[in-house]
């Protein structure tokens, strides 16, 4: 398995696969933000439309490939608020179906998480629909719970779920010590 990092130049070769890789897990269920019916060119352009953040750096982006095609992704959308420059969010980590269990999506959060450290990015918060496998895998990568939003995520049936919000420091940042006069 070959994890490769995608730019504004090279994500339009991946697109086609990207989008049958959105598809693939609509159909089965995950929560990705996408109802079951989305077409095959929502499904890519959904990904074209990355290309902006990608080429201002807001957005970092990769694929996890080996001898049978595309077989994850993962995003890592960069803060870029003044007060936010030490946190990240984790997006659209995919993992085909066929693929899954294979350690995949681990290569793809390791990946992920080395260049949030490179960008100065000590604090990633994420949310996964409550009662899904996801929130199995983010446990196991060592990610802590912060707590649950009612309502919050529509799943591919068009349902609402309640959503778990995962966070984990990768480093700790200098912070501000206020002291009390006595």
């Amino acid at each position: 398995m070959k994890i490769v990092s995608l730019n504004a130049a090279t994500l339009p070769v991946y697109c086609r696969e990207l989008g049958a890789l959105l598809l693939d897990s609509i159909e089965s269920g995950s929560s990705v933000g996408y109802q079951l019916g989305t077409s095959r060119e929502d499904a890519e352009s959904a990904f074209y439309r990355l290309r902006s953040a990608l080429d201002k750096g807001d957005l970092l982006m990769w694929i996890a490939r080996d001898e049978r095609g595309l077989q994850g992704t993962i995003q890592l959308e960069l803060t870029n608020e003044s007060d936010g420059l030490n946190r990240a969010v984790p997006k659209l980590l995919l993992v085909h179906r066929h693929a899954r269990r294979q350690g995949i999506g681990k290569q793809l959060i390791t990946a992920m998480e080395k260049a949030a450290k490179a960008h100065h990015r000590g604090l990633l918060c994420l949310n996964v629909q409550a009662c899904t496998p996801a929130e199995a895998f983010y446990r196991a990568q060592g990610y802590r719970c912060l707590g649950e939003l009612p309502d919050y995520i529509c799943s591919s049936d068009g349902y609402y779920h309640a959503a778990i919000i995962y966070y984990k420091r990768l480093f700790a940042v200098k912070q501000f010590a206020q002291r009390i006069a006595s």
